[in-house]
């Protein structure tokens, strides 16, 4: 079952790649998706799953949760689907008598946009009043244990793990503050890896352009940007060029475990860079 999960997820995020649609670069004028029942946030490859899906509205119930709240799903309505883990309890034999362990299981549910149900008396959408580039700013600055960012020229941006420096390129040469930012929270993305943060493998390891743990790193990286775009409620402007798009395609396909792992440690690092905001 796990592995039929991790299929679907990866194919989902696979058609909208061969259609041209990068699922982490969408703009949230209305918020990342919540559960309009607990208002929690979703979280990981859920928050671009729901993306996906043709409605404005971030808001999202399951079937019972919908009956809860006095309302019902029309019919012929799809649901879209959400993925959690489950923790299973495995009990093994041993000289001393016996051990117990948790095994992470993939499972999923099915999940409706409050756009395709009638009878919910919901409150209004509370909307974000800080100014976005005043938002990106302040999360920059409220990152705990933060890098040494430098604007020393040059036309590249990137994070140094040996000496946890972050290069960009001087501030006037972006086409506007909003891709300033979305690069810069990029590369903090990648420097919440340091064995002093989060001590990620996939950043600690070295490995050559287009390898697996590169193309995982990066990934994150994209994932970690994406979040921390959405907090703030600026666009997010990385490269979204053909070749941009066939690379991930290429990546997804070889490994069907990347999208979800990734999305995961995506949203841990920008959890870890919005902890002092």
């Amino acid at each position: 079952m796990s592995e039929r999960i991790y299929d679907i997820v990866t194919s989902k995020i696979l058609d909208a790649l061969d259609r041209g649609t990068v699922p982490w670069q969408k703009p949230w004028a209305n918020g990342l998706p919540r559960n309009a029942a607990t208002n929690r946030q979703y979280s990981g490859v859920n928050v671009w799953l729901l993306g996906l899906a043709p409605y404005s509205d971030s808001r999202w119930v399951t079937y019972k949760q919908a009956a809860q709240l006095g309302g019902h799903v029309r019919k012929g309505q799809r649901s879209t689907l959400v993925i959690f883990y489950k923790q299973l309890q495995v009990v093994k034999e041993t000289d001393g008598g016996e051990s117990t362990r948790s095994i992470p299981l993939l499972r999923y549910y099915s999940a409706f946009n409050v756009e395709q149900i009638d009878g919910l008396d919901l409150p209004a959408v509370q909307t974000n009043t800080v100014e976005p580039i005043a938002a990106a700013t302040a999360i920059v600055g409220g990152m705990p244990n933060p890098p040494r960012i430098d604007h020393d020229g040059g036309n590249r941006a990137y994070y140094v793990p040996a000496r946890d420096s972050i290069h960009l390129p001087r501030i006037d040469t972006f086409n506007g503050a909003a891709e300033y930012h979305s690069t810069l929270f990029h590369e903090l993305a990648h420097s919440t890896g340091h064995p002093t943060r989060l001590n990620r493998k996939s950043l600690d390891t070295p490995a050559p352009f287009g390898s697996p743990v590169y193309s995982r790193e990066e990934l994150v990286a994209e994932f970690g940007s994406a979040f921390l775009c959405a907090q703030a409620g600026i666009d997010n402007t990385l490269n979204n060029s053909a070749a941009y798009i066939k690379g991930w395609a290429k990546a997804l396909r070889a490994d069907n475990r990347l999208v979800i792992s990734a999305a995961s440690q995506g949203n841990r690092a920008a959890d870890y860079i919005l902890e002092g905001a």
